[in-house]
């Protein structure tokens, strides 16, 4: 599994902002089309840094004229490529990828407040009397963990963060209804306000 990250402000400059917009119009025709309608700069610029993200993942993997499709929850895959496993975020000043040839889930986020309501939309009952829900650092840690896992299962946000639980020994996510794998997770932290977790597939 590698990593890659690109930083947003490289997408300033108006002249490599219209070149990597001409690429990924070729390349990926939503992405294309979200941009062409994001209203904020700085969104526009994280969706174009993960756009080039994929392209340089596939220039290092050898694919040239790579076609980007979606599954049915919109997650990203390759055209004629099955083996290629990847997965995106961005956040704040960065966006990121992380690829192999097993399923990858990762996920990146700024550090901002967080509320108690948030807190229990995303821990079980088990973690809210564990944890301080009024602990940025530890709820965003725990934040990226989870999404980090539904994007390795393929929900994204659709998957209901509560029904998984966070080994922090052993380094470890479950899902506690049994439906789905279980993750290895490895966290990062980026600069004083970013964090980022990479899931993929438990060997056992």
């Amino acid at each position: 599994m590698k990593i890659l990250a690109d930083r947003i402000d490289n997408y300033t400059d108006d002249s490599r902002f219209k070149a990597s917009l001409d690429i990924i119009r070729s390349m990926d025709s939503k992405r294309y089309e979200d941009i062409s309608h994001i209203k904020s700069d700085g969104n526009k610029r994280r969706s174009m840094a993960a756009g080039m993200l994929i392209k340089d993942m596939c220039d290092r993997l050898g694919i040239s004229d790579p076609v980007v499709g979606r599954d049915k929850h919109g997650k990203p895959y390759i055209e004629g490529h099955p083996k290629v496993c990847f997965n995106l975020s961005h956040s704040g000043e960065y966006a990121v990828i992380a690829y192999g040839e097993t399923p990858v889930g990762i996920d990146i986020q700024e550090r901002r407040g967080v509320s108690e309501g948030f807190a229990a939309r995303i821990l079980n009952e088990k973690e809210l009397g564990a944890y301080d829900a009024t602990d940025v650092d530890m709820i965003c840690r725990v934040w990226t963990v989870k999404e980090a896992y539904s994007k390795l299962i393929g929900l994204g946000l659709s998957y209901d963060f509560r029904s998984c639980v966070i080994d922090r020994d052993h380094s470890r996510v479950y899902d506690t209804t049994g439906t789905y794998i279980s993750g290895t997770y490895k966290g990062y932290r980026i600069d004083n306000d970013t964090y980022m977790t990479v899931v993929y597939e438990s060997s056992d």
